[in-house]
């Protein structure tokens, strides 16, 4: 049988990012459901370059039963079509899955992926990581990427995100687990601070910090600043001392001058300090700190 709109069903592909054999195989499964709502079982082949479908029905049972082609086979509607595209762009989408995906191409600033079983899913360019904003992926390369809940309403693909508290703390914990145990995020999160136990943290920074850099890499994130889990006598001595491990390790030329329960006193190094530099710092102590008063000399 020849597929008469075969116009309208390449414009649908086209509108999902969808390779022409993507569009063969969900044309055969929507006709292949169009028969299952008949108590039938049908094998279907689509040919969009010729123009073809065909159809067959199983006739009999075991080795005795024979498949007999159907000449005017049922054809789904486009809105049937669409829902079972829209079925098969992620079968398995749970919200917060962790994937390596490669770099298919762009659209309005976004990232488009191509994951596993050949489906693809789109980061809208809010979602996407600073470094990735700033200097697009080349096409072909590897990323990570994790699923969310929604989907782009333009393209009817599942929307998947390089960004936030959520991304860093679900890919982080994937490559290290059991060893983070707080993360905050800064300056349009494209800054990370991790707190880990100190044995953690040894590890990471060994050999000039390459697992570190592995991971700003992988996050595509500009900084990650890694403080210990603190120590002291009460829980008052170990947020102090996990606050005196951040300041050192944040802007170390910083000094501090009081640090107390309600406020952190905090000296600037002689040279003028960069605004943004002090603008970005002050906000990720605030994050860190929401209790204390900033006071900055």
């Amino acid at each position: 049988m020849n597929i008469v709109d075969i116009t309208t069903i390449r414009k649908i592909g086209e509108e999902f990012g969808w390779s022409e054999r993507q569009l063969e195989l969900a044309l055969a499964n929507a006709i292949r459901l169009s028969y299952v709502d008949r108590g039938m079982l049908v094998e279907v082949d689509v040919n969009l370059d010729l123009a073809a479908i065909t159809v067959r029905r199983r006739s009999g049972y075991g080795e005795h039963g024979v498949w007999i082609d159907i000449n005017t086979p049922i054809l789904p509607s486009t809105k049937q079509l669409i829902g079972t595209m829209e079925l098969m762009q992620w079968g398995d989408g749970a919200p917060g899955r962790i994937l390596e995906a490669e770099v298919a191409g762009y659209r309005d600033g976004g990232i488009i992926y191509r994951v596993p079983d050949d489906k693809l899913v789109y980061i809208p360019e809010n979602l996407i990581s600073v470094m990735d904003f700033h200097e697009k992926p080349v096409v072909g390369s590897k990323q990570v990427i994790t699923m969310c809940a929604s989907i782009d309403p333009v393209s009817k693909m599942r929307v998947a995100t390089r960004r936030g508290k959520e991304f860093v703390a679900a890919v982080t914990e994937e490559y290290y687990p059991d060893c983070i145990s707080g993360i905050w995020m800064g300056a349009s999160n494209s800054w990370a601070v991790i707190r880990m136990k100190p044995e953690h943290m040894s590890a990471w920074l060994e050999k000039d910090g390459i697992n570190v850099k592995h991971l700003q890499t992988v996050l595509g994130l500009r900084r990650i600043t890694l403080i210990p889990e603190g120590k002291g006598e009460d829980a008052q001595e170990v947020r102090d001392n996990e606050l005196k491990h951040f300041i050192n390790n944040a802007w170390k030329a910083c000094k501090i001058a009081q640090l107390d329960p309600t406020k952190i006193v905090l000296h600037l190094p002689l040279e003028a300090p960069d605004a943004r530099k002090l603008r970005t710092f002050q906000s990720m102590l605030q994050k860190i700190a929401p209790e204390r008063e900033q006071v900055i000399l």
